[in-house]
């Protein structure tokens, strides 16, 4: 697979445009511009229903929410008894056991915490590409608007990072919610362009993210799988769950043109003069193998992979994956009590 290369046929070059509903204006728009509003796709978010993405790491935090964190305080569930040390807490003392052993032990709980989650949403050229209703851009720009409605509803810290050869935006992740129009004017002002250098960009993050939580790159990931492997494993050693949203369009899959025609390469300025029949069949065994090599590396790190395509209905799409992720975490749950 040539790294960060995406070729549109010139003979097939069609308008993109988004799929914003007309009613997208009865979101609370205070703080949004006008193009951040039509990114906001009210109709996807009401599919998603009450669905909430919770990582399946322990998390660290501060504030009361949805999510385990290593930190012992003293609500919640009871999570063990350690021998009293001097300055701990007298009320956490458990005096049953006490009365038993004739020795000082306190107790302590896993609190529920938020999570911290950024958003890395890939804004390189060959992220323009799309001949279905939206681009792979586009449609990266929708599924980040929800992914952070969904977090912030439940209290949780959204950052965004937007990415390509460098990192051209970044947003510390924040719990408040008025926080959403900021991440959605700084999506909506980014166009999609330039050469693809993802593992790069990614490592200017890990040192960002100063406490564990969720890193979820939304990217059509081409380029040099084992490079991007080794990034995502950096955030994993830190203790961040991945999950890697791939995002790819229907013709990338399928290769479907038939005459011959200049491909347009989105990331160089170069031109490539194609009769699709000729190169069909070894495109189509490199670009499964491409597949085949990111989901491979994605498993041997622990992390998740989801892939999209643009023709396909955004909000079916999330709500499958967050059906999926929640009953993995069900029966992860039930396995820690056996």
């Amino acid at each position: 697979m040539d790294g960060g290369v995406a070729l549109s046929p010139d003979s097939h070059k069609k308008s993109l445009r988004g799929t914003a509903q007309s009613d997208a204006t009865s979101i609370d728009s205070d703080g949004l511009n006008e193009n951040s509003v039509s990114i906001f796709d009210p109709q996807t978010l009401s599919k998603l229903g009450n669905l909430e993405l919770i990582a399946q790491t322990v998390v660290d935090g501060f504030l009361s929410g949805k999510h385990r964190s290593t930190h012992k305080g003293g609500c919640t569930d009871f999570s063990e008894l350690r021998p009293y040390a001097q300055g701990d807490d007298l009320r956490q003392l458990d005096w049953r056991h006490y009365a038993k052993s004739d020795r000082y032990y306190v107790r302590q709980f896993d609190d529920e915490t938020n999570l911290q989650a950024l958003i890395v949403a890939d804004a390189s050229g060959s992220m323009r590409f799309g001949m279905s209703p939206v681009s792979k851009w586009r449609y990266a720009q929708m599924a980040s608007s929800c992914l952070g409605h969904l977090l912030l509803r439940q209290r949780d810290s959204v950052g965004l990072a937007v990415v390509g050869n460098q990192t051209h935006e970044y947003v510390r992740p924040l719990p408040r919610a008025n926080h959403l129009a900021r991440v959605l004017n700084v999506l909506s002002n980014v166009d999609a362009s330039g050469e693809s250098n993802l593992a790069d960009s990614l490592v200017e993050l890990t040192g960002r993210l100063k406490r564990r939580g969720l890193v979820i790159l939304l990217s059509d990931c081409f380029g040099e799988v084992a490079q991007l492997k080794q990034v995502l494993e950096q955030f994993r050693v830190r203790g961040h769950d991945i999950l890697v949203m791939q995002i790819l369009a229907p013709e990338e899959l399928t290769f479907p043109f038939r005459r011959e025609a200049f491909f347009e390469d989105l990331e160089l300025p170069r031109q490539i003069q194609v009769n699709p029949n000729t190169v069909r069949k070894q495109y189509l065994k490199e670009f499964q193998q491409f597949l085949n090599d990111l989901h491979q590396a994605v498993v041997d790190i622990g992390a998740d992979l989801v892939t999209m395509t643009t023709d396909c209905d955004l909000g079916d799409s999330l709500a499958g994956y967050l059906h999926k992720r929640a009953s993995q975490k069900k029966t992860q749950a039930a396995r820690t009590r056996v």
